[in-house]
């Protein structure tokens, strides 16, 4: 791993901070029942790769 410069690492800071914060509006103005089906789509999607799933013992 590389040693990052102070203004690189800056820019990373800022950047995440400005991601956090984007994250945080879009979160906070979803209707719940967006939520819901958010998480429905979520529960099929693991559902089906539990299913599917192959292991070789």
């Amino acid at each position: 791993m590389r040693p990052y410069g102070v203004r690189a690492l800056f820019r990373k800071v800022i950047g995440l901070a400005l991601a956090v914060a984007g994250i945080a509006i879009v979160i906070d103005s979803l209707p719940g029942y967006i939520w819901i089906l958010l998480l429905g789509g979520a529960l099929i999607w693991a559902g089906w790769s539990v299913f599917r799933m192959e292991r070789i013992y």
